[in-house]
C-alpha cells in the first residue's frame, strides 16, 4: 500500500508546519533565495544567533495565518478561498526584500519606479515579482487574481497579515526576532485568538486590551535593545555606501536587489574598487565608526544620561529646525548624505571615505500606530483612547529616537570632534 507524506518544515519556535499544498509556490528562486537573506541584516555582529531567514520567517508568518484562518472559519468570520488565498499571501509576504533586510530599501529611491507608487520598496518589488508567478500560485490551488490584489493592498483583508500593530507577520517577526537576540518570546498567542476583521478592519476583542498594550510596549524593548542600537544604524550604512558604489559604477537597482545576502558580500569581497575595499576590509575586521557628533531634539538632550564620551558631541536641535532635516527626502538620500559626508571631511581635515553619517530611522517603520478595540456594546474604540499615556509615551520614545548622527573612524574622531561646533552649522545651514 503506498501512502500519501505530508510535507513538513519543523520551526524552532512553531513546531511543524504542513506545507504540503503550497510546494509549487515554494519551489521558485524567487521563494527559495529567502533562505540566504537574513531577518535582521548584519545583526548578527551584535547578536550571533540572529542568523534567521527571511524563508524561516515566512514560514512562521505562513503557520500563524493558518492557525488565526482555522479560528475564523470555525466563527463564520472568514470563507475557506479567503482563508487559502491569506496563507498563500502570508507565505510570500516577504518575496520582494531585497538583500540585507532593509539596508538597501534606499536604493530604491534613485529609481523612476519609486515616484509611481506609495508602496514601500519591499512590497513594490513583491507585486513585480507576483506578476509572474501565476502558474505557481494557481497550482497551489488559489484564485490569482484575489490573491494579486491582496499583494496590491486593494482587499483589506492583507491587514491580516500586514497590520502594523496586528498583523501575522508582525506577531511571527516580533518573536522570532526576540528568540534569537534578546532570548526572550512575547505573548502573542491568547492575543491572537482575539483578533477579528470588523467593517474591514483588524480589531481585538476588549477583554484582551492588556495584552495588544504588552506586545506594543515589548515592540519599544525591541526598538531599543535590537533595531535601534547605534552598532546597527552603523552597520546599515556601511551596506549602503558599498552599494551606492556599484550603482555609481553602472550597475542597475534591480541588479542589487536580486542579490542575496551573501552575493552581495562576494560582490563587495571581489570588488576593485578601492572604497568599496576600504570598507569591505574595515567592516571584516570588526572596525567601526564611532559617533561625533548628534543632533537632536532639544528636549531630549538633557535628559539622556547615557552621554559620557568626552568626543561626543551631542546638540539639541528646535523641532522645526531637525523636521527640516531629518524628514527632507532629498537631503538624506544616497547621493545627497554622499556631498554632506564630503563637505564634513573637508571641514575637519579628514578623509571623506573616513566619515559617516547615519539618517534617522524611516518614520514608517517605527511610528505608532494605533489598535482598534471591539467593544460590548458593538463599537469600535481605539486604545489610546484607554492608555492615553501609553501611546503618549510610545510617541515621546519614537521622537527621542530621531537624530542625525555624524559619525568617524577612530583614528580620526578627536580631530572631527574639534570641529564639531563647524560641523553642525554647516548641516543646519542646509535647510536655509
Amino acid at each position: 500500500m503506498k501512502f500519501s507524506t505530508s510535507k513538513l518544515v519543523a520551526d524552532p519556535i512553531l513546531g511543524l508546519i504542513d506545507i504540503t499544498q503550497f510546494l509549487p509556490m515554494i519551489d521558485v528562486k524567487e521563494f527559495q533565495s529567502l533562505a540566504f537573506k537574513y531577518q535582521l541584516g548584519l545583526t548578527l555582529f551584535l547578536f550571533p544567533s540572529a542568523t534567521h531567514s527571511r524563508k524561516q520567517h515566512c514560514f512562521g508568518a505562513f503557520k500563524r495565518t493558518k492557525n488565526l484562518m482555522h479560528h475564523w472559519l470555525k466563527i463564520g468570520m472568514i470563507t475557506p478561498d479567503q482563508s487559502q488565498t491569506l496563507c498563500a499571501y502570508a507565505l510570500y509576504h516577504d518575496i520582494g526584500h531585497g538583500p540585507f533586510s532593509h539596508m538597501v530599501e534606499p536604493l530604491f529611491d534613485l529609481t523612476e519606479e519609486s515616484k509611481k507608487t506609495d508602496l514601500r520598496a519591499d512590497d513594490a518589488m513583491a507585486i513585480e515579482i507576483v506578476g509572474g508567478l501565476r502558474r505557481e500560485v494557481e497550482a497551489s490551488g488559489i484564485n490569482y487574481d484575489e490573491f494579486y490584489k491582496i499583494f496590491k493592498h486593494e482587499n483589506p483583508l492583507y491587514l491580516v497579515v500586514h497590520d502594523k500593530n496586528l498583523g501575522s507577520e508582525k506577531f511571527d517577526y516580533l518573536t522570532r526576532d526576540a528568540f534569537y537576540t534578546i532570548n526572550e518570546i512575547p505573548g502573542v498567542d491568547y492575543l491572537t485568538r482575539h483578533i477579528y476583521f470588523v467593517e474591514n478592519q483588524l480589531v481585538i476583542d476588549e477583554k484582551v486590551i492588556d495584552q495588544a498594550k504588552a506586545i506594543q510596549e515589548f515592540y519599544i524593548k525591541m526598538s531599543k535593545h535590537v533595531y535601534l542600537r547605534k552598532k546597527a544604524a552603523i552597520l546599515q550604512r556601511f551596506v549602503q555606501k558599498m552599494a551606492y558604489e556599484l550603482v555609481k559604477e553602472g550597475m542597475s537597482v534591480f541588479e542589487i536587489w536580486k542579490f542575496t545576502d551573501f552575493g552581495l558580500l562576494g560582490r563587495f569581497e571581489t570588488s576593485v574598487n578601492p572604497i568599496i575595499r576600504y570598507y569591505y576590509d574595515r567592516l571584516m575586521s570588526g572596525q567601526f565608526p564611532k559617533a561625533v557628533l548628534e543632533l537632536r531634539y532639544e528636549q531630549f538632550v538633557k535628559s539622556d544620561n547615557l552621554i559620557f564620551d568626552k568626543a561626543l558631541n551631542v546638540f539639541g536641535v528646535s523641532e522645526g529646525e531637525l523636521n527640516k532635516i531629518l524628514f527632507n527626502k532629498e537631503l538624506m538620500g544616497l547621493k545627497s548624505l554622499a556631498d554632506i559626508e564630503r563637505k564634513i571631511a573637508v571641514i575637519a581635515g579628514v578623509p571623506e571615505e573616513s566619515i559617516m553619517i547615519t539618517p534617522p530611522m524611516s518614520s514608517h517603520r517605527f511610528a505608532p500606530e494605533d489598535v482598534k478595540v471591539y467593544g460590548q456594546d458593538g463599537k469600535i474604540n481605539m486604545l489610546s483612547n484607554y492608555y492615553p499615556s501609553h501611546f503618549a509615551a510610545m510617541v515621546e520614545y519614537g521622537r527621542s529616537h530621531q537624530m542625525l548622527r555624524v559619525c568617524v573612524f577612530s583614528e580620526y574622531r578627536d580631530k572631527v570632534s574639534d570641529n564639531a561646533e563647524k560641523i553642525k552649522d554647516y548641516i543646519l545651514s542646509l535647510t536655509k
